[in-house]
């Protein structure tokens, strides 16, 4: 149901416009790099326990976001998984278009299984949860395949069919609209929309993926295509916890302090994904759930 206190706290911003968000948690050490096999800035948040690299790819529809955009959630994700972190400042449209990102995302992940650990994970919201899972299929049976993925509120068909496209087209966080604008800054031409790389809902290699945490937001224009994917994914036979928040709106993260059905359900996203990460080390499940904090789509 929707949160009533979300709700207002929405109606005001929006009313405000942009707004400052708090800062992310303290971590051991944030160290500033780059990326030499794309040659794209990064940032690696270093966590308690060195059994695996999450590389995190940020949301924004292809056009926007970066390290300082999203500073706050890679820290949460450092300190709730206690994993290291490596976010990616991969190329954005209109200026670099499609494969760029996604090319970006491959070589992130290939070199930080390389160079920063053992095992590596992945996790994005939006366009990056599409470059994430993107970058899952491309490595997958390689030494370079990703042991888990958090995929949030995934674009991983961008098909405005979708019956929440329009009964959402102007939900808060999100519109058609703008999501067809991003789309097509992102893409060189229409074709494109059906190419495995961008549509990964479309790949025949779905049953390659690793264990997933997917999370759908109920008042998103987006919620319908994630529904989708859980489908898939199960039909191939990957191991998926879905989460559907149906009072959330796309990119929730960033209300965590605003609302307790926000907060919780940044909480349960977090602690899932973690205990696939301690699964995949072998230290089984029990993770307990982290409380929530800021973080931003």
């Amino acid at each position: 149901m929707p949160d009533p206190l979300l709700d207002r706290q929405i109606a005001a911003l929006a009313a405000a416009g942009p707004v400052a968000e708090p800062p992310g948690p303290q971590v051991r050490e944030v160290r500033d790099l780059t990326v030499p096999a794309a040659g794209v800035p990064a940032r690696l948040y270093s966590g308690e326990l060195d059994d695996c690299v999450v590389v995190f790819l940020h949301g924004g529809g292809f056009v926007s976001g970066g390290l300082d955009s999203h500073d706050a959630h890679a820290r949460a994700l450092c300190r709730d998984t206690g994993r290291s972190v490596l976010a990616v400042d991969y190329r954005l449209a209109p200026e670099h278009r499609f494969p760029a990102a996604y090319d970006d995302a491959v070589a992130a992940v290939r070199w930080a299984r390389e160079e920063l650990g053992e095992r590596v994970a992945v996790a994005g919201p939006s366009a990056g949860a599409n470059l994430a899972m993107g970058a899952a299929l491309a490595l997958a049976g390689t030494d370079a395949a990703p042991v888990a993925q958090l995929l949030v509120n995934p674009l991983v068909h961008g098909d405005p069919a979708y019956a929440s496209r329009s009964e959402l087209a102007d939900a808060y966080g999100l519109t058609s609209q703008r999501l067809e604008w991003c789309v097509g800054q992102y893409l060189v031409d229409p074709t494109q929309r059906d190419d495995p790389r961008f549509a990964a809902l479309l790949s025949p290699d779905l049953g390659l993926l690793p264990p997933t945490v997917l999370v759908v937001a109920g008042r998103d224009p987006l919620r319908d295509e994630g529904r989708e994917l859980g489908r898939r994914l199960r039909a191939a036979g990957v191991a998926v916890e879905a989460s559907e928040e149906p009072g959330m709106p796309h990119g929730f993260w960033r209300f965590a302090l605003l609302s307790d059905a926000a907060g919780s359900a940044v909480a349960r996203m977090s602690a899932l994904f973690r205990a696939r990460l301690d699964e995949a080390s072998g230290q089984g499940r029990g993770a307990v759930p982290p409380g929530p904090r800021p973080g931003r789509d």
